[in-house]
C-alpha cells in the first residue's frame, strides 16, 4: 500500500505530456515538398527527377510511377496507377536520373513511346512508425527516344482510318468525305498507307447488291488519281471473305506508292475458280470464346520492295477489335483479346518473313496507354521488339488525341501526350526520324473521325 502512494506521488509530479504515447512522440512528419519537375534523359530511355526540399524531418524520397493516372488528391481516380513502381531515394538526394532499365522496369522503355505519371513521397522512418508528405500533384513526363537511324533508304509510312462507307448516320457520308481523305493522304505524300474502315463493298453505304455500283476501295483510288495521285495503288480492292459467309470488317487494306515501291509478292484479288474475292495476304485474326461469326476481323499484310534500292520490307495494317466496356473485368478481357490479334498477325508474318526483312505494322489498335483496362496489344509489339515511331525525335501534335470522332475543336491534354488509338510500329529499324499525328486542332470539315498518322523512318 505504502509502495502504491508512493508511485502515485511520484507520477503526480511528471510534467503533463512526458508520458505521452512513445509512437505518437517520436514520429514527426516530413517537412512540406516545395516542388517536383521532371524531364527527359539524358541518356535514350532515361528520366532526370528533381525537386525541392529542406530536409527535415525525412529519411527518404520515394517516386511512385504508374502507365495510368492515379489518385492525388482524386476520388475519382485509382489509389496506383497500372503497373505501379517505386524508387526509394536518399534522404540527401534533390535529383535523381531513372537508368533505361529502371524505366524500361517501369513500363516506358525508350521504344514504347508511353510516358510515366508520377509523383513523389517525403518518408520519415523512425523506431516508432512512418510519417509521410506527398506532393499533392500528379505529374507525367515522357522518355527519351533514342537516336534513329541517319543512314540507309528513307520511307515514309502512313496509318489511317478512314471511317466506313456504311455509317450512312453521319452527317458527312463516305462520297462527301472521300476528297477529303485524298487530299490529306496527298498532302504528307507517304510511300505506304495502313487503311482502315476502307469496306470492299458499295461507296454509298447502300444495303443492296454491289452490282455495278462504286466500291469503297475503288472510290478512294479514283479520289486519289482526282488528285493528281494516280500512282498509288490497293495492294487488295475485292472482298475477303467469301459471299454468303459471315463475317466482321474488311477494312484493312493497304496502299502505296507504285512509282517508288512495286509488290514483291502476289496477292490475288480473286479466289480459284474467278470469283471476285479471296483471303490472299489476309490473316485471320482470333476472337473470344462465344464471340459470333462477325467479331472476326483480318489484318492485311504485303511484302513490297522499293524499286531503286530493292530493299524489301512487310506491312501489316490491323484494325483490333472495336469493343470497349465500363466493367473493369470486361475490358480487360477486351484487351487480352487485342493483344491476341495482334500476336496472331505477327506470328504470321514471322513465318513468311524468313529473308528477316523489316516489318512496319501500322492500324488502329482501339486502345491507348491510360486505358484502365489495359494497353495489351501496344505491350506486345513492344516486347515482340517493335518500336513505337511516336517516339521519334521530332514529334508533331502529339498532345492531341489520334481519334477526335469529328469533333469541331480538339482539347490539348492535360497530361502533354494525347490518346493514340493509331499506332505505327516497326522491327529491325532503328528509331523514326519524325512523326505527325496530321490535324487542325479547330476543323469543322474533318476527313475522318480519326486522324492520319505518318513516321519518317530508315531502312537498313
Amino acid at each position: 500500500m505504502i509502495r502504491k502512494l508512493l508511485l502515485a506521488t511520484l507520477l503526480a509530479a511528471v510534467p503533463a505530456g512526458v508520458l505521452a504515447a512513445p509512437a505518437q512522440a517520436a514520429i514527426s512528419r516530413p517537412a512540406r515538398v516545395a516542388s517536383v519537375s521532371a524531364k527527359p534523359g539524358p541518356g535514350a530511355g532515361q528520366v532526370t527527377f528533381t525537386w525541392r526540399h529542406d530536409g527535415s524531418n525525412t529519411t527518404a524520397f520515394v517516386i511512385e510511377t504508374g502507365l495510368t493516372s492515379f489518385k492525388a488528391n482524386d476520388p475519382k481516380l485509382p489509389d496506383h496507377g497500372r503497373n505501379a513502381k517505386y524508387f526509394t531515394i536518399s534522404p540527401k538526394r534533390r535529383s535523381v536520373t531513372l537508368t533505361a532499365a529502371q524505366v524500361a522496369a517501369a513500363g516506358a522503355p525508350a521504344g514504347s513511346a508511353n510516358h510515366l505519371y508520377y509523383r513523389l513521397r517525403a518518408v520519415n522512418k523512425t523506431r516508432y512508425g512512418t510519417g509521410v508528405r506527398d506532393w499533392p500533384f500528379l505529374q507525367s513526363v515522357a522518355v527519351r527516344p533514342a537516336a534513329p537511324s541517319t543512314a540507309g533508304t528513307p520511307l515514309r509510312v502512313a496509318s489511317f482510318n478512314v471511317r466506313t462507307a456504311n455509317a450512312t448516320e453521319d452527317g458527312r457520308t463516305w462520297p462527301r468525305r472521300a476528297p477529303l481523305v485524298a487530299k490529306t493522304i496527298v498532302s504528307r505524300n507517304p510511300g505506304v498507307v495502313a487503311v482502315q474502315e476502307l469496306s470492299p463493298y458499295r461507296a454509298d453505304g447502300k444495303k443492296l447488291p454491289t452490282g455495278t455500283a462504286v466500291r469503297q476501295t475503288a472510290s478512294l483510288v479514283k479520289s486519289l488519281a482526282a488528285q493528281g495521285a494516280s500512282k498509288y495503288r490497293l495492294v487488295r480492292t475485292s472482298p475477303y471473305g467469301k459471299p454468303g459467309v459471315v463475317e466482321g470488317t474488311q477494312g484493312a487494306r493497304i496502299l502505296y506508292d507504285s512509282s517508288r515501291y512495286r509488290l514483291a509478292g502476289r496477292c490475288a484479288e480473286t479466289s480459284a475458280d474467278g470469283a471476285y474475292y479471296s483471303p490472299s495476304c489476309t490473316v485471320m485474326l482470333p476472337v473470344r470464346a462465344g464471340d459470333s461469326a462477325k467479331e472476326r476481323r483480318r489484318a492485311a499484310y504485303a511484302l513490297l520492295e522499293d524499286r531503286a534500292t530493292r530493299k524489301r520490307f512487310f506491312v501489316v495494317a490491323a484494325h483490333l477489335d472495336a469493343r470497349h466496356s465500363k466493367n473493369l473485368t470486361t475490358e480487360a478481357s477486351l484487351d487480352t483479346l487485342r493483344a491476341n490479334q495482334v500476336k496472331t498477325a505477327v506470328a504470321h508474318v514471322n513465318r513468311l518473313n524468313t529473308a528477316k526483312v523489316p516489318v512496319v505494322l501500322a492500324g488502329d489498335l482501339n486502345s491507348w496507354q491510360n486505358n484502365k483496362g489495359g494497353y495489351r496489344a501496344h505491350d506486345a509489339l513492344i516486347a515482340a521488339g517493335f518500336y513505337d515511331t511516336a517516339a521519334a525525335a521530332t514529334q508533331i501534335n502529339i498532345r492531341y488525341t489520334t481519334m477526335t470522332d469529328f469533333a469541331g475543336t480538339v482539347p490539348s491534354s492535360t497530361w502533354g501526350w494525347g490518346a493514340r488509338l493509331d499506332a505505327i510500329a516497326v522491327k529491325g529499324v532503328r528509331g523514326a526520324q519524325r512523326f505527325e499525328n496530321v490535324m487542325k486542332r479547330t476543323d469543322s470539315n474533318r476527313a475522318s473521325d480519326h486522324n492520319m498518322i505518318v513516321a519518317d523512318i530508315r531502312l537498313p
